[in-house]
């Protein structure tokens, strides 16, 4: 495991897992079933992606917490995740004080599909990793994670009149910041911090029927008193808003 790019706003650490919790993680990716689902930035250009059901881990055991479906299944990496997410206090808190659980859900995006620009701002999120999970991936596979590597609200964009997407376009498409292209490396951890604008690159054709397969999830606030938990929250935890 090492950190092979940073950023003010990201983190790049390679040969994340090792391969016996590679293995077991990719195991628990297979057994999962998988929805298609339309884009929710450009669902006419995008194309479609598939998402497993998403699971919610508590910071403090590493284990599924009780509005997850898979309480049974706590493979090692569940914990070395956590732990990791753990180590860096300067992007998403310090565990067991700023946050509590980290939300995630499998991803697969076939040849041909992307998720345009935004920054996966919601209620309760602090940040958000993606981890590459599958087995081969050649760069001119594309299917890169571009990072706008810069405070976007410091970005010299005017936005006046502009939605919530088409501002986040604009700051991608008009910072002077160069862009960061991370390539979807096999056992490649990604951190990103909290409202970073980004895209996942289209995946070429050449790919066939080579899946970029990723373990996406984003890191929880400290749970708010009971009365404040609601389906809401929930969903943004495991990236369905």
């Amino acid at each position: 495991m090492n950190v092979v790019a940073s950023g003010a706003r990201y983190r790049v650490i390679d040969d994340f897992l090792p391969p016996d919790q590679l293995a077991e993680i990719r195991a628990v990716m297979e057994r999962r079933r998988f929805e298609e689902v339309a884009s929710v930035i450009y669902p006419e250009t995008d194309g479609h992606a598939f998402r497993s059901r998403g699971a919610v881990l508590r910071q403090d055991t590493g284990a599924p917490t009780a509005e997850s479906r898979d309480r049974d299944e706590q493979p090692a990496a569940y914990r070395t995740i956590l732990g990791e997410l753990g180590s860096h206090a300067d992007m998403f808190g310090v565990p067991g004080q700023d946050w509590s659980a980290v939300g995630f859900s499998f991803w697969q995006y076939p040849a041909g599909s992307r998720l345009g620009w935004h920054n996966d701002v919601a209620s309760g999120r602090l940040g958000e990793f993606v981890f590459f999970l599958h087995e081969e991936w050649k760069a001119s596979w594309a299917g890169e994670l571009l990072i706008l590597d810069a405070d976007p609200e410091t970005l010299g964009v005017d936005t006046t009149g502009m939605s919530a997407m088409e501002a986040v376009e604009a700051k991608a498409s008009l910072a002077s910041h160069a862009l960061t292209a991370v390539v979807p490396k096999p056992n490649r951890l990604v951190l990103v911090q909290e409202g970073t604008i980004h895209c996942i690159n289209r995946v070429d054709r050449t790919a066939g029927t080579t899946l970029r397969q990723t373990m996406t999830g984003f890191v929880a606030g400290a749970a708010p008193a009971p009365e404040q938990r609601s389906v809401e929250r929930l969903s943004s935890l495991l990236g369905a808003v």
